[in-house]
């Protein structure tokens, strides 16, 4: 500034051209706010696609599985299409045991696809532990005896009453159970599942214990990656897709809680979650 400039006249001047900026600094953001939406509304079409497309595959292969477990159910009574021999019960108990994996493998597709686009939601029920012991051993009944494992349910007397949605947790515990089952050598298994206080007010321990081939650290690490399966023998010759524990943890997620894990290979694991009771 030389001696003969107006100071007032110059501080207006700055004035103005830092209005100026600031004017065009905030065009330019409301450009940036309209193009994010833009971006956020065609973010969120894209994904109700792709969550319809999964549902719509999910619900048209369910059709014909259907069907099928259907008729390999009465192929099995004899009074439906008479007696099979030995080669053919066993044929059919290969469909149907194919069918029933093929089911949960759409089950946990269907559930990551919600998960991921957070279209999953709980409906909260006021219920008891106890109360699902019953449809837990009718889910698993059936693989832990084709397994030759054994399986010991044990419930700690007044547990709080939980508020939750039954038949996701009862999904997070079948879930958990199946892996226990496939993870240990047949006819070697001593399971159990168990629901005790933690010691704080009102919060129950959920745990699902095996002496199966337990996992490395690094394995541990990684669970909950989608289709992650560890290297071990008996996993890589076990049908799995990878997607049973990070529905899991999905579902955990959604209940405000989370997995812990307890592993050792050649030791067996435990797995298991707490809830808040009321």
């Amino acid at each position: 500034m030389t001696g003969t400039e107006n100071p007032l006249a110059a501080a207006r001047q700055a004035l103005v051209d830092a209005r100026n900026q600031l004017s065009e600094v905030q065009q330019a953001l409301e450009q940036l706010d309209t193009l994010l939406e833009q971006a956020e509304s065609q973010r969120a079409a894209q994904t109700e696609q792709h969550v319809k497309l999964v549902s719509t595959i999910v619900h048209e292969l369910r059709k014909p599985m259907t069907s099928i477990r259907g008729y390999a159910d009465m192929l099995a009574k004899p009074n439906m299409v008479g007696t099979l021999n030995p080669m053919q019960q066993n044929f059919v108990e290969t469909i149907r045991n194919n069918i029933v994996r093929m089911d949960w493998l759409l089950s946990d597709i269907s559930d990551i696809n919600k998960l991921q686009a957070q279209r999953l939601r709980l409906e909260r029920k006021m219920l008891t532990f106890e109360s699902l012991r019953g449809e837990i051993e009718a889910a698993v009944s059936s693989l832990v005896s084709e397994y030759g494992h054994t399986l010991t349910i044990q419930i700690e007397p007044e547990l709080p009453v939980i508020n939750t949605d039954p038949k996701q947790l009862v999904k997070v515990i079948v879930l958990l159970l199946r892996n226990a089952i496939f993870y240990t050598p047949k006819g070697t298994g001593q399971l159990l599942l168990k629901a005790e206080p933690t010691g704080r007010a009102g919060e129950m321990r959920i745990s699902v214990c095996d002496n199966g081939i337990g996992m490395r650290p690094e394995d541990v690490a990684r669970l909950g990656e989608l289709f992650f399966r560890a290297d071990h023998e008996l996993v890589t010759n076990t049908k799995g897709y990878g997607l049973g524990i990070p529905v899991v943890k999905g579902l955990l997620a959604l209940m405000d809680s989370q997995l812990e894990v307890q592993s050792a290979l050649g030791q067996g694991s435990t797995f298991s979650f707490r809830l808040q009771g009321i």
